[in-house]
């Protein structure tokens, strides 16, 4: 990827902060204009890559998908995670395999091996204990991590309902389940922010995951609201597994070129983990594990909801 360029605000007082010009006026506009001649240029290169994007950029066929669905979809994330570059022409694969190896996106496919990995110790831990897996995913897209997880146990009893707001991520979904031949699935559209339906869920769920949605929302009390509805819904002992982004060394370019699924720029917000962590541990759950992918850019945890005294 292109390097990202300092961003400055150019609002005077700040600017008199960011440049240290505290000398005199004169000085003090120079150092104004330098910076609006930055922050134009700035302008003009983002401008410029979200042109290169759709044009050029649309003979890769994942940014074909992103385009055309939001660059956060379930979709866009499911062609991500399969990491096969596609074209009719070795130009177009180039392009293809150059998206794909994209710094974040080597990250999200770690997370869902990490992701998976973190599932299946849960699910065997359930059967540990003789009980049957159900499971949630408030915003699971098609969720082939669940399904991939439920075809390498066909011994146990594991159902799963899969949530998401993207219709089409919801129907791409009951195909891939379809393929792979797994009927124990359940896709429904629902809100993962809507506290009372979560808290309604039917039958209660075991394990609940919380992947990759979190990050795309600043307000906490969101994230609160969700974690209060999974901890009402979910059995005493049973667990949540989620994720969190400390850091992305390209959170500026996503959201200056990227868009969501609503067209809107995919903005995401970094987290410390001890600030998800906190709001997890209030909702009633107590953190079990963790792991982190080689690049320090997310986590995926598990936490277990306290029984009741």
């Amino acid at each position: 990827m292109l390097p990202v360029p300092v961003v400055l605000d150019a609002r005077p007082g700040n600017l008199l902060k960011q440049t240290g010009c505290e000398r005199s006026k004169e000085s003090c506009s120079k150092q104004c204009l330098r910076a609006r001649i930055m922050m134009a240029a700035q302008a003009a290169y983002y401008s410029s890559l979200r042109g290169l994007l759709k044009s050029v950029g649309r003979m890769s066929k994942g940014v074909r998908i992103g385009l055309q669905y939001g660059f956060d979809s379930g979709e866009s994330l499911d062609y991500v995670y399969e990491d096969v570059a596609h074209g009719k022409t070795v130009l177009s694969r180039q392009l293809d395999r150059f998206y794909l190896n994209a710094i974040g996106w080597q990250a999200m496919r770690e997370r869902r091996v990490n992701l998976q990995k973190a599932l299946r110790e849960t699910v065997l831990l359930q059967n540990y204990y003789k009980e049957p897996s159900r499971i949630v995913d408030i915003a699971s897209g098609p969720s082939r991590y669940v399904l991939s997880t439920i075809v390498g146990l066909p011994e146990l009893n594991i159902i799963a309902q899969l949530r998401d707001m993207d219709d089409d991520g919801l129907e791409q979904g009951r195909n891939l389940a379809q393929r792979m031949n797994v009927s124990n699935v359940e896709y429904v559209h629902g809100d993962a922010f809507d506290e009372q339906s979560l808290s309604e869920l039917d039958p209660r769920p075991n394990i609940a995951i919380a992947s990759g949605v979190y990050e795309l929302f600043s307000d906490n009390k969101l994230i609160a609201s969700s974690l209060r509805g999974l901890s009402k819904s979910l059995c005493d002992g049973g667990y949540l597994v989620y994720t969190n982004q400390p850091s992305h060394p390209q959170l500026e370019l996503i959201a200056r070129v990227l868009t969501k699924r609503n067209g809107n720029p995919w903005e995401m917000r970094c987290r410390t983990q001890s600030e998800i962590d906190s709001l997890v541990e209030a909702s009633g759950f107590e953190k079990v594990s963790m792991v982190e992918d080689s690049l320090g850019i997310s986590t995926v945890s598990v936490a277990r909801k306290k029984r009741a005294a």
